[in-house]
């Protein structure tokens, strides 16, 4: 498969005014939080923690390499501005140079290695922004730093310490800000709460970060590295309620009243360096707390997706078979119809009826037999058809079939007191097969397992499900549904597979037929393996090995 292709260099279209205002409002911003930032600085201006690099890194993202110039201008105006450089000083070019086009290339890679990265769709994305970004703020702590001190503007600090600060605050900057940009707009909170519900537990949990700066920097006289770690604690409530969106919000709160806190209060440069590194390890925490959620809350999606495929596919294989039997059953009054009419022509043709009577006779019955043929062969055309069914067999390994119908069994289970086993013997080849049918066999043998154990008392019972190489047929895998339940009577033995056979009931007796159906049209049979009553049964059915590598696509 080819790579996804991503062209980062086009930004989402808009007309020249709202491109223009856009990177308007991006240069004052980045300025204006440069501006917020400058809170007990160290050499140069280094702030430690500077949200311009994640703002940076967020708008590269979103609108591409186009924003780059824009970018340029807002790092030269703030090196200017607040740092006192000449603007057209060499560590200032290169400064403003080494930044953007770092940033940029950062940006670039993220887009062709993580296509979901604009959404944080998947944990991989946030992982990968986060190990870009930290990359990426070491590239440009390096390159600062070394430019600063060839020009000799370093002389009286150690740079690697100057370096680490640098580096901390950027990471900080793009950790807390970037995924708080990208992410703007697509939050959400507790599904099916109401707005009213959500609104409340907001506040509260404002509250809750509010509190737990207050107990850092508000009880008297204390350490106030001491209790840091209760901002731990809003922040896992907000992440496990509103996954990775909400974590982005709460974690800038956080950051905004830590920020607020740290100046009110006057600290020196280690207890802010203390703080530095708090907040990374805070932000860190929470980023990857909400994306694990949001790889939970897809995966309750995808079951729920799966189990409603599996009913469809359950639901048209049933009526397939429904109408297959009705085909089967219909075609015999049609046959003796078409006997009974032949019959009528032969009486009708005999020498006591006029000329005239007998032709206009022997042509309504021949009109009345052609009908009945057709119909006859219609009936015939959609039974093929619908026993045929539409099936995309691929290379799959069925103990993972297996698990996937343990998945969608086990409540089942649980209520019938029956445990559900699985056992595979080693080194088996890949079998040749549509999953979802093969699966839909699995549960329609194992529930019916489940439920004859639970109808058999109060004791507990297993199912085990086994699979083998198939020892009478070469080339095929044997699959093994078996149970500790009462069985099945011998009489039921030659009729299970049958449809509206059933010993249910409620039971509509198609769940064994559709399963007989399916593993047919995969070229392999079903049987009953163990008849004895009394002592639970053995259901078998056996499916093609994949004699080719790859995806088979049929």
């Amino acid at each position: 498969m080819s790579p996804i292709a991503v062209n980062d260099d086009l930004p989402p279209r808009r007309s020249r005014v709202e491109r223009a205002g856009l990177i308007y409002l991006y240069v004052a911003l980045y300025v204006l939080l440069d501006w917020l930032s400058l809170i007990q600085p160290f050499v140069l201006g280094i702030t430690p923690w500077n949200p311009p690099a994640g703002l940076c890194l967020a708008m590269l993202l979103r609108e591409g390499t186009r924003f780059l110039p824009a970018t340029i201008v807002a790092l030269a105006l703030s090196e200017t501005l607040f740092r006192g450089l000449p603007l057209f000083a060499p560590e200032t070019i290169g400064t403003v140079l080494a930044t953007a086009l770092v940033y940029a290339v950062a940006a670039r890679l993220l887009r062709r290695i993580a296509p979901g990265v604009l959404d944080l769709a998947t944990h991989r994305d946030l992982l990968l922004l986060l190990g870009v970004g930290l990359v990426a703020a070491l590239a440009v702590a390096v390159l600062v730093v070394g430019l600063f001190y060839g020009a000799g503007r370093l002389t009286d600090a150690d740079p690697l310490l100057v370096g680490l600060h640098f580096w901390i605050g950027d990471l900080i900057g793009i950790a807390v800000l970037t995924p708080f940009i990208l992410l703007l707009g697509k939050h959400r909170f507790a599904n099916g709460a109401r707005a009213s519900i959500r609104a409340r537990e907001a506040m509260a949990q404002v509250a809750a970060i509010a509190f737990g700066l207050w107990i850092i920097f508000g009880l008297e006289p204390t350490d106030h590295f001491e209790f840091a770690y209760v901002l731990f604690l809003p922040l896992v409530w907000i992440a496990l309620r509103g996954g990775l969106p909400w974590a982005s919000w709460g974690i800038v709160a956080t950051q905004f009243g830590l920020v607020l806190a740290v100046q009110f209060k006057g600290l020196d440069a280690e207890a802010v360096t203390q703080f530095q590194l708090l907040m990374a390890a805070v932000t860190i925490t929470g980023l990857l707390l909400g994306s694990v959620e949001e790889e939970r809350r897809r995966a309750e999606g995808r079951v729920k997706e799966h189990e409603a495929e599996l009913a469809q596919a359950a639901s048209l294989t049933a009526s397939g078979e429904m109408a297959a039997a009705l085909a089967h059953e219909l075609n015999q009054p049609l046959t003796a119809l078409i006997s009974f009419v032949r019959a009528g022509q032969m009486a009708l043709r005999r020498p006591q009826l006029t000329p005239e009577a007998n032709a206009q006779a022997a042509s309504l019955i021949d009109k009345a037999v052609e009908q009945a043929q057709r119909a006859g062969e219609i009936i015939k055309n959609t039974r093929e058809f619908l026993r045929r069914g539409d099936m995309r067999r691929v290379r799959a390994d069925l103990g993972t079939v297996v698990a996937a119908a343990f998945e969608l069994l086990r409540p089942l289970a649980a209520q019938n007191q029956a445990r559900l086993d699985a056992v595979a013997a080693p080194a088996l080849p890949a079998a040749l097969v549509d999953p979802l049918q093969v699966e839909q066999v699995i549960v329609n043998l194992a529930r019916n397992a489940i439920e004859e154990i639970g109808r058999a008392g109060p004791r507990p019972g297993t199912v085990t499900v086994t699979i083998a190489a198939s020892a009478t047929e070469p080339g095929f895998l044997e699959v093994s549904v078996r149970d500790t339940g009462p069985g099945f009577a011998p009489e039921m033995a030659d009729r299970l597979f049958k449809p509206f056979s059933t010993t249910k009931a409620s039971g509509t007796g198609l769940g064994l037929s559709i399963s007989r159906t399916i593993i047919e049209a995969h070229g392999g049979r079903i049987w009953l393996a163990q008849p004895t009553e009394g002592r639970g049964a053995d259901l078998r059915f056996s499916v093609p090995i994949d004699r080719e590598p790859g995806d088979a696509g049929r």
